[in-house]
């Protein structure tokens, strides 16, 4: 095993950190607003049929065929407002506590 891999397997998990899904289906996210803390890992999951995204500053998904999801660990404690950039009236928020 690589030296760097087998650092990182041993890295404790963030106390308290918690999963937070959001769906993307019917040209909307859901839920709209998801609360988290600093640590926790938000999941976007694509059930529509069409290509979207998840844009913010400082966080970007690329295109999500459908299927297919986006994982993304909130670092800072600070909100954002993010939105799918093929479709610019999808528009979320991630409010940090």
């Amino acid at each position: 095993m690589k030296p760097l891999l087998a650092a990182l397997l041993w890295l404790p998990l963030a106390a308290g950190a918690a999963e937070h899904h959001v769906v993307i289906d019917g040209m909307k996210f859901s839920p709209q607003v998801v609360q988290v803390k600093p640590g926790d890992t938000i999941v976007w999951e694509n059930r529509d049929m069409f290509i979207h995204n998840v844009t913010a500053a400082g966080a970007k998904s690329g295109d999500l065929a459908p299927g297919k999801t986006w994982r993304h660990v909130v670092r800072e404690k600070m909100s954002f407002d993010y939105l799918c950039t093929l479709h610019p009236v999808m528009k979320g928020r991630v409010e940090v506590k």
